[in-house]
């Protein structure tokens, strides 16, 4: 897993998901025929502000009481008649209050969500086209935006993320092929090239990386349809982007344990044993402290971008709105407030993180960056591309674990470890996958 900053591990460490294997099928019933939620998204979709409203953490007060406070006190002093209350939920409660909230109808009237669960919550997410104007979107980063929408609608608001991918390379290594920063490969299929000819040239691994969702997205492979319907990515152009990383494994150019199932890679970045590796930004922060002397031995630059050229996220933390509320317009407002260029500013200051709306990354916090240092780099290049990137995650319709984009990376390892025949596993595991979507859309 890749690492992030500090601050952003401590937060992480309390965000439990909405939805998973274990929720899949009680999460099922509340939003398939016969019980959907009795209030249509759009209704309450204007009117005035007021009364109260619900609005839902995940194990925030500790660290961010003051923070959320001063938030809530700003809103109610500005809209007369307006009372938020704040309900802060421990992370292994989080699922099961959402759900028996649901299911009783007294539902929380903005939630904190993660992206990669908009699609198994879909059915008790309100649509939030009918309360957003394309205009006032425009004060988020469109990629963003973009990736919060389940078959055509938007289901959430971004908020906070950990940024793109960054390529970090050993400086000792790549010095010794005559590497610059300038020669960076765009695309994977040029990655895969160059860290070969770093083992041919030097025995070092090149990378350590595997033909898991995440690549396979990134060089144009789609995963499922618009509808959540169909799995679609058997081709024969996907098998022939993984016989690229089969190939690179066993020739070396892929370290040995970029196949390990549990992770745990014995050929790092840190250790010298890998030339270089697609990383978070965060992992700077974490060199420098862990492994200082790996860490000044650092070339810093993009990771390869989407084949239509966009910088790749692979998830973020957004809020949405329950179909159930029915208050949805004072929702809204206070949804406004929180995810407001200034206070995602403020938020920013206190844990590091990236902000998702224009406007904040226009402040001296984070235009103001003239260091060169790894972490300096990492972060530039974050804040400078933000205007091309794009969420990625695979949305997943109500019924699905997320354990099956797990087992699809897991597949993926061992058929790049064995060098089987990369269109079988494809289509063995589109099987799997369709069948989880028939069973989930008929459920």
């Amino acid at each position: 897993m890749t690492q992030v900053p500090t601050a952003t591990m401590k937060r992480r460490s309390v965000m439990t998901m909405l939805a998973g294997a274990a929720v899949a099928p009680a999460l099922a019933a509340c939003v398939r025929e016969g019980g959907q939620p009795k209030t249509d998204p759009e209704t309450a979709a204007t009117g005035p502000i007021e009364g109260t409203v619900e609005f839902w953490t995940i194990n925030l007060r500790k660290n961010y009481q003051d923070y959320f406070e001063t938030l809530i006190a700003d809103f109610e002093a500005a809209h007369d008649g307006v009372t938020v209350e704040w309900v802060d939920v421990p992370g292994a409660d989080m699922t099961a209050k959402y759900l028996s909230a649901i299911a009783s109808n007294k539902v929380p009237d903005v939630v904190n969500v993660d992206s990669k669960n908009l699609g198994q919550l879909n059915g008790t997410l309100a649509d939030l086209d009918s309360l957003w104007s394309a205009e006032e979107l425009t004060a988020f980063q469109p990629g963003l935006v973009e990736g919060l929408k389940v078959a055509g609608k938007l289901k959430g608001i971004p908020w906070y993320n950990s940024g793109t991918r960054i390529m970090a390379w050993r400086k000792s290594t790549m010095d010794q092929i005559d590497f610059s920063a300038d020669q960076a490969p765009t695309n994977w299929q040029d990655a895969l090239e160059l860290a070969q000819r770093v083992h041919d040239e030097t025995g070092v691994y090149g990378t350590s990386i595997d033909p898991g969702s995440i690549q396979l997205l990134a060089m144009g492979v789609e995963f499922v349809n618009d509808d959540l319907t169909e799995a679609i990515f058997n081709t024969d152009e996907a098998a022939g982007y993984v016989k690229l990383f089969q190939d690179a494994y066993a020739g070396g150019g892929i370290a040995p344990g970029a196949s390990a199932p549990d992770g745990k890679e014995p050929q790092t970045i840190d250790n010298g044993q890998i030339a270089f590796k697609s990383v978070g930004p965060g992992t700077f922060t974490g060199l420098s402290k862990n492994a200082p002397e790996a860490y000044e031995d650092l070339i810093v630059t993009e990771a390869p971008k989407t084949v239509d050229g966009k910088n790749q996220m692979t998830g973020q933390m957004c809020f949405s709105i329950p179909a159930q509320s029915k208050n949805k317009a004072a929702a809204k407002a206070f949804l406004d407030h929180v995810a407001s260029a200034e206070a995602q500013l403020e938020f920013c200051k206190l844990v590091a993180i990236f902000p998702s709306t224009v406007a904040t990354l226009e402040d001296p916090l984070f235009s103001d960056n003239p260091g060169e240092t790894p972490i300096d780099r990492a972060r530039q290049i974050v804040v400078d591309g933000f205007a091309d990137t794009v969420d990625t995650t695979i949305p997943l319709p109500a019924g699905i674990p997320n354990q099956l984009r797990t087992d699809f990376t897991l597949a993926m390892k061992e058929v790049m470890r064995s060098g089987d025949d990369a269109k079988a596993t494809l289509d063995a595991q589109q099987k799997i996958w369709q069948d989880a979507l028939d069973k989930a859309n008929k459920a």
